[in-house]
């Protein structure tokens, strides 16, 4: 099977716009092994310097995505286990 040249990146961008929090997971995990398996293929098919650079960049962009998303969802919960309970009269 060819390999569709940077089809990284279109799984990138699909994570990057994600606004369901729900699906955006499997969209950072399918970029990431998409990144992972074009880095893999380097000896074989080797890209330019800056395709390279672009994968770095690219990889170290959804960590900070997932670290970012991670902290607000557990700022959520913290929120919501620190609200007042209503008392019931």
């Amino acid at each position: 099977m060819r390999r569709v040249p940077h089809s990284w990146r279109k799984a990138y961008e699909l994570a990057l716009i994600e606004s369901d929090p729900n699906k955006l997971i499997g969209r950072v995990e399918y970029a990431l092994n998409a990144l992972e398996r074009r880095y893999s293929e380097w000896g074989t098919n080797p890209g330019t310097p800056a395709e390279l650079t672009a994968i770095q960049q690219c990889i170290s962009a959804l960590e900070r995505l997932m670290k970012q998303k991670q902290l607000a969802i557990h700022s959520a919960v913290v929120l919501t286990a620190k609200a007042p309970t209503r008392l019931l009269a």
